[in-house]
């Protein structure tokens, strides 16, 4: 049974961010979404990272990199944006890990297992 918690863990430690990410990207502006990454990126850093890669999406979709420099009002609000960036990508990665935790409790309640 614990190879099924272990299977259902690194499918939903997959599965989920894509969602998440997926659902994002169709929400993106036309420029957000040119620096969004490619497939091949896309794919390692999920598979490598899971959850975590919503750090690196974030960062990449709503970074400092999109403040043209010298564009009227956007001076000094790199460092604003760069904090959201990350906070939002935190936020969501730590969203994405309770759930995943949540579903392998329940799983493991359902089967009469050891949490």
């Amino acid at each position: 049974m614990s190879t099924l918690r272990l299977a259902l863990q690194m499918v939903l430690g997959l599965a989920l961010p894509f969602a998440l990410q997926r659902w994002d990207r169709r929400r993106l502006t036309p420029e957000q979404r040119a620096a969004c990454w490619n497939g091949a990126t896309w794919g390692a850093a999920l598979y490598a990272f899971g959850p975590l890669s919503m750090l690196g999406w974030c960062w990449v979709t709503r970074g400092v990199q999109h403040g043209r420099p010298g564009a009227r009002g956007t001076r000094g609000t790199a460092p604003f944006r760069a904090l959201k960036a990350l906070g939002l990508g935190a936020a969501s990665a730590a969203a994405l890990v309770l759930i995943l935790s949540g579903v392998d409790s329940l799983v493991a309640l359902a089967l009469g297992l050891p949490p």
